[in-house]
C-alpha cells in the first residue's frame, strides 16, 4: 500500500466536496442569493437519476446485445450515442421543467445569477456523490493492498488481477477525475445557463441544443474512454469545458444586457 496514493485518494475527495461549496458560498455571498437555489439544483439531480438511471440500466445491455452482430466499434458506438441523448434528455428537459414551472411558482426570479447557482447546486452534488465512489475506493484500496491484508481473499484469479490493479495505482492515476469534476460543473452551469436562456428568450432552439450539447460529451466520454483511454477522453472533455467557459461568459454578459434595457 502506498501512503501517497491514500492521501490522494483523500484529497480528491475532500476537494470534489468543498470546491463545489465554495463556488456556492461565494456566488451566494456575491450576488445576495438564497441557498435555497444551490440546494434546488442539487435536489433535482438526484430527481431526475431517480428516474435517469433505472431505464439506461433496463435498456443498454439489451440494446448493446442487439447491436452486436454489427461489430463492437460499432455496437459501442451507437450505445455511446445513445446514453449520451438519454443524459441530456433527462438532465436538461429536467432543468427547463424546474425553471418553466417551480422557480415561477416559488417566486424565484428567471435571473443569470440564479442559473449560476442552480448549475453550480447540480453539478456540485453529482462532484460530491463521485466524491463518495473515491472514498469507496480508497477503503477498497486500503483493506485489499494493505500488508498481510486486511481482509481475506477467495483464490481466484479474477480477484489477484484486481488486486495487483489497485497494487499499481499512482496518484496520477487518481487525479484525472478531480480535473472531469471541475470540467464537468464549468459544463453543468454552462448548460442551466443555456436552458435558463430558452425559458427567458422563449426559444425551445437553445434547449435543443443544450440537449444535443450534453448528448455529445456524454457520448464522447463513453466511447473515447473505451477505445483511447482516459488521458485522451479527459483531453476532449478539457475542449468542451474551454467552449462551456466561453458560452458562460457570453451568456453572462447577454443577460445582463437584456436585465439593463
Amino acid at each position: 500500500m502506498d501512503p501517497l496514493v491514500v492521501a490522494t485518494f483523500a484529497v480528491v475527495a475532500l476537494l470534489e466536496i468543498l470546491v463545489p461549496l465554495a463556488l456556492g458560498y461565494w456566488i451566494v455571498k456575491k450576488f445576495g442569493l438564497s441557498w435555497r437555489v444551490f440546494g434546488l439544483g442539487a435536489l433535482f439531480f438526484i430527481v431526475v437519476q431517480v428516474f435517469h438511471a433505472p431505464f439506461v440500466i433496463l435498456t443498454q445491455n439489451p440494446l448493446y446485445s442487439a447491436l452486436l452482430p454489427f461489430g463492437t466499434t460499432a455496437a459501442l458506438a451507437v450505445l455511446a450515442l445513445y446514453l449520451g441523448l438519454m443524459a441530456g434528455l433527462f438532465e436538461e428537459v429536467g432543468r427547463y421543467l424546474v425553471y418553466r414551472y417551480l422557480f415561477r411558482r416559488r417566486e424565484i426570479p428567471l435571473t443569470r445569477e440564479n442559473g449560476l447557482l442552480f448549475g453550480t447546486g447540480w453539478g456540485g452534488v453529482e462532484s460530491m456523490i463521485v466524491a463518495l465512489v473515491v472514498l469507496a475506493g480508497m477503503a477498497s484500496y486500503i483493506l485489499l493492498t494493505g500488508d498481510g491484508g486486511a481482509i481475506p481473499l477467495p483464490d481466484d484469479p479474477a480477484v489477484q488481477v484486481q488486486v495487483d490493479a489497485l497494487r499499481a495505482l499512482t496518484p496520477l492515476d487518481i487525479l484525472p477525475g478531480l480535473a472531469e469534476r471541475m470540467m464537468t460543473i464549468t459544463l453543468h452551469i454552462a448548460w442551466s445557463l443555456m436552458v435558463l436562456a430558452a425559458v427567458v428568450y422563449g426559444k425551445k432552439a437553445l434547449l435543443a441544443l443544450a440537449v444535443l450539447w450534453h448528448a455529445a460529451v456524454d457520448a464522447a466520454a463513453v466511447y473515447l474512454v473505451q477505445t483511447h483511454g482516459i488521458l485522451v477522453t479527459e483531453g476532449v472533455i478539457f475542449l468542451f469545458a474551454v467552449l462551456a467557459l466561453a458560452y458562460i461568459l457570453w451568456e453572462w454578459r447577454r443577460m445582463g444586457v437584456r436585465a439593463a434595457a
